[in-house]
Protein backbone atom coordinates (compact mmCIF):
# COMPACT_ATOMS: atom_id res chain seq x y z
CA UNK A 1 0.00 0.00 0.00
CA UNK A 2 2.67 2.42 1.03
CA UNK A 3 4.10 1.98 -1.95
CA UNK A 4 1.53 2.26 -4.44
CA UNK A 5 0.98 5.55 -2.80
CA UNK A 6 4.67 6.57 -2.74
CA UNK A 7 3.98 5.93 -6.55
CA UNK A 8 1.17 8.08 -7.03
CA UNK A 9 3.15 10.85 -5.13
CA UNK A 10 6.14 11.03 -6.98
CA UNK A 11 7.00 12.70 -10.25
CA UNK A 12 6.07 10.10 -13.07
CA UNK A 13 9.44 10.44 -14.63
CA UNK A 14 11.09 9.11 -11.69
CA UNK A 15 8.89 6.06 -11.88
CA UNK A 16 11.38 3.89 -14.06
CA UNK A 17 14.21 4.53 -11.95
CA UNK A 18 12.35 2.93 -8.56
CA UNK A 19 10.28 0.48 -10.70
CA UNK A 20 12.87 -2.49 -9.29
CA UNK A 21 12.83 -1.82 -6.15
CA UNK A 22 11.25 -4.57 -3.86
CA UNK A 23 10.53 -2.41 -0.37
CA UNK A 24 9.13 0.87 0.41
CA UNK A 25 12.25 1.13 2.41
CA UNK A 26 14.37 0.65 -0.72
CA UNK A 27 12.19 2.92 -2.47
CA UNK A 28 12.79 5.75 -0.07
CA UNK A 29 16.70 4.92 0.45
CA UNK A 30 16.87 5.15 -3.26
CA UNK A 31 15.34 8.81 -3.26
CA UNK A 32 16.99 9.85 -0.38
CA UNK A 33 19.81 9.16 -1.64
CA UNK A 34 19.72 10.63 -4.80
CA UNK A 35 17.56 14.09 -3.55
CA UNK A 36 19.16 15.17 -0.26
CA UNK A 37 21.61 17.27 -0.58
CA UNK A 38 23.44 19.72 2.12
CA UNK A 39 22.06 22.64 3.41
CA UNK A 40 24.99 24.38 3.36
CA UNK A 41 24.69 26.71 -0.23
CA UNK A 42 21.37 27.45 0.84
CA UNK A 43 22.06 28.29 4.65
CA UNK A 44 24.97 30.57 2.98
CA UNK A 45 22.94 31.57 0.08
CA UNK A 46 20.13 33.11 2.68
CA UNK A 47 22.86 34.44 5.45
CA UNK A 48 24.09 36.99 2.10
CA UNK A 49 20.95 37.90 1.75
CA UNK A 50 19.97 38.85 4.94
CA UNK A 51 23.29 40.57 5.06
CA UNK A 52 22.72 42.49 2.11
CA UNK A 53 18.77 43.13 2.41
CA UNK A 54 18.50 46.52 2.32
CA UNK A 55 14.39 48.25 2.40
CA UNK A 56 15.35 50.48 -1.17
CA UNK A 57 11.61 51.08 -2.64
CA UNK A 58 10.11 48.51 -0.71
CA UNK A 59 7.42 49.72 2.24
CA UNK A 60 8.19 48.89 5.48
CA UNK A 61 5.66 46.18 5.52
CA UNK A 62 7.09 44.68 2.08
CA UNK A 63 10.67 44.83 3.70
CA UNK A 64 10.00 43.34 7.43
CA UNK A 65 8.38 40.37 4.54
CA UNK A 66 11.25 39.90 2.77
CA UNK A 67 13.40 39.43 6.25
CA UNK A 68 10.99 37.59 7.72
CA UNK A 69 10.97 34.63 5.21
CA UNK A 70 14.50 34.61 4.97
CA UNK A 71 14.41 34.29 9.08
CA UNK A 72 12.23 31.73 8.87
CA UNK A 73 13.42 29.28 6.84
CA UNK A 74 17.20 30.20 7.91
CA UNK A 75 15.21 28.87 11.56
CA UNK A 76 13.89 25.39 9.58
CA UNK A 77 17.60 24.57 9.04
CA UNK A 78 18.97 25.60 12.70
CA UNK A 79 20.68 22.72 14.35
CA UNK A 80 19.81 24.15 17.60
CA UNK A 81 18.84 21.90 20.45
CA UNK A 82 15.80 21.97 21.68
CA UNK A 83 15.84 22.47 25.40
CA UNK A 84 13.59 24.65 28.18
CA UNK A 85 16.60 25.92 30.19
CA UNK A 86 17.67 29.12 30.87
CA UNK A 87 20.30 28.86 28.74
CA UNK A 88 17.33 28.39 25.79
CA UNK A 89 15.78 31.62 26.25
CA UNK A 90 19.01 33.76 26.54
CA UNK A 91 19.69 32.46 23.13
CA UNK A 92 16.13 33.43 22.05
CA UNK A 93 16.70 36.22 23.24
CA UNK A 94 19.76 37.25 21.24
CA UNK A 95 18.47 35.90 18.73
CA UNK A 96 15.70 38.48 19.01
CA UNK A 97 18.20 41.20 19.62
CA UNK A 98 19.98 39.90 16.32
CA UNK A 99 16.83 40.35 14.37
CA UNK A 100 16.19 43.91 15.70
CA UNK A 101 19.91 45.03 14.49
CA UNK A 102 19.20 43.48 10.97
CA UNK A 103 16.32 44.86 10.61
CA UNK A 104 16.87 48.47 11.78
CA UNK A 105 20.23 48.65 9.82
CA UNK A 106 18.32 47.66 6.30
CA UNK A 107 15.90 50.53 7.02
CA UNK A 108 15.64 53.60 4.62
CA UNK A 109 18.05 55.72 6.53
CA UNK A 110 16.56 59.10 5.75
CA UNK A 111 13.12 58.35 6.57
CA UNK A 112 13.63 56.34 9.62
CA UNK A 113 17.07 57.85 11.19
CA UNK A 114 15.58 59.47 13.92
CA UNK A 115 13.31 56.45 15.30
CA UNK A 116 15.96 53.74 14.67
CA UNK A 117 17.96 55.75 17.56
CA UNK A 118 15.70 55.81 19.71
CA UNK A 119 14.75 52.43 19.46
CA UNK A 120 18.99 51.70 19.69
CA UNK A 121 18.95 53.61 22.59
CA UNK A 122 16.47 51.54 24.82
CA UNK A 123 17.87 49.13 27.19
CA UNK A 124 17.34 46.46 26.87
CA UNK A 125 16.96 47.01 23.57
CA UNK A 126 13.20 46.60 22.04
CA UNK A 127 11.86 43.03 20.54
CA UNK A 128 10.98 43.03 17.07
CA UNK A 129 7.31 43.25 16.99
CA UNK A 130 7.31 46.74 18.64
CA UNK A 131 10.21 47.96 16.43
CA UNK A 132 8.15 46.96 13.36
CA UNK A 133 5.02 48.36 14.47
CA UNK A 134 6.88 51.56 14.99
CA UNK A 135 8.75 51.77 11.84
CA UNK A 136 5.37 50.98 10.34
CA UNK A 137 3.58 53.98 12.12
CA UNK A 138 6.27 56.28 10.72
CA UNK A 139 6.09 55.27 7.73
CA UNK A 140 2.37 55.77 8.23
CA UNK A 141 2.84 59.34 9.64
CA UNK A 142 5.32 60.47 6.62
CA UNK A 143 2.49 58.95 4.14
CA UNK A 144 0.18 60.88 5.51
CA UNK A 145 2.51 64.26 5.83
CA UNK A 146 3.37 63.53 2.05
CA UNK A 147 -0.32 63.09 1.42
CA UNK A 148 -1.27 66.74 2.98
CA UNK A 149 1.48 68.65 0.84
CA UNK A 150 0.75 67.23 -2.19
CA UNK A 151 -3.12 68.81 -1.57
CA UNK A 152 -1.78 72.29 -0.11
Amino acid sequence: MLKAWLRNVINIKLHPSIAFEQTVSEVWEELQSRYSAGNAPRVHQLKGDLAYCKQGRLTVVEYYTKMKTIWDELANYSKSPSCTCGAAVAMANEREEEKVHQFLMGLDKNLYSHVRTNLLMEDPITNLSRAYTLILHEERHSNVIKDMEENN
